[in-house]
């Protein structure tokens, strides 16, 4: 039978009593699932109140769509737990939800790089980006990001598993990797540190409030937690295989996933002690009791007396 190139397909689709090696796995397997459960009622949480309950500005855009992502991912990944604790001969549904996964990983990886890359131009140049940036610029650039890894991904399923071929698909997917890796991350990691160090090194004093926090502690268990899913793929596409190397990814990234909400709530609930906040306050006072607010209202306000 044709295989898709890459030995990562074998996460939760191989029944136990085939693949006595995938036995050792369970406990992390059972924790990911405990897991994604905590993280799918976070963010769905999360998108509740930023969806309908609290006023959204352009970088809270980004964090709708980023716990849109993540609710995804989780859901797949709890799916596919169930599916191989279960011993479900899956077939193609495991395919579909291997690419549902990948896809929503994928698109958190480019709102994550788009995020850093939009925070650190608002600092280097506020004026210019709060005269000149576009209104709907978020939901623009949040939709083509979706479709930038919707295309990636969906021609991986069609070239790996719908029609295979062998050689094109590894090509298609190392190119996927080496976008991941070689590209989104260290542009994430590279503005962000700028960013930082341009906060904290410069000799004016910004004001960054809630958000900046969230957005760099953010980006930062990004980088621990799911940045090596796309590298341990990567090198298994490349042919370097690693004891479970893509599975411990997958069970890494989950947990990055899940810990994205709680970071919200913490940082919402900074310096009240008792945790007395509840969870609307908690998220509003984390993504829009922001320094950014303010200082975009007062750009607003010099505009028009100006004017």
């Amino acid at each position: 039978t044709n295989q898709t190139p890459g030995s990562y397909t074998s996460l939760l689709s191989a029944p136990r009593s085939e693949s006595p090696t995938m036995r050792p796995l369970t406990t992390p397997i059972l924790f990911c699932l405990l897991s994604a459960a905590c993280g799918m009622v976070g963010n769905g949480l999360v998108l509740w109140y930023l969806g309908f309950r609290i006023r959204r500005n352009h970088f809270t855009v980004y964090i709708l769509n980023l716990a849109a992502a993540d609710f995804g991912y989780l859901l797949c990944i709890a799916v596919e737990t169930v599916q191989y604790l279960m011993q479900f001969n899956v077939g193609v549904q495991f395919g579909i939800f291997l690419f549902l996964d990948l896809f929503m990983y994928g698109t958190g990886l480019y709102l994550l790089t788009a995020i850093s890359i939009e925070r650190c131009l608002s600092v280097l140049s506020p004026i210019w980006c709060r005269t000149h940036r576009p209104k709907h610029l978020s939901a623009v650039v949040s939709g083509l990001l979706w479709a930038l890894s919707l295309l990636l991904n969906a021609l991986g399923y069609v070239l790996c598993t719908v029609r295979p071929s062998p050689s094109v698909c590894q090509r298609l997917l190392i190119a996927i990797g080496a976008l991941d890796f070689l590209v989104c991350a260290p542009l994430m990691l590279l503005f962000s540190l700028t960013l930082f160090l341009r906060v904290k090194c410069s000799s004016q004093t910004f004001q960054t409030g809630r958000l900046f926090i969230v957005i760099m502690l953010t980006i930062l268990l990004f980088l621990i937690f799911a940045v090596p899913l796309s590298v341990l793929i990567l090198l298994d596409f490349l042919g370097h295989k690693f004891l479970y190397s893509p599975e411990i990814g997958f069970v890494l990234s989950c947990v990055n996933s899940t810990l994205n909400p709680i970071i919200y709530f913490l940082v919402g609930s900074y310096r009240d002690r008792k945790f007395r906040l509840t969870l609307k306050q908690a998220f509003q006072r984390a993504f829009q009791d922001s320094a950014d607010d303010r200082d975009e209202q007062e750009t607003r306000d010099t505009i028009t007396m100006s004017s």
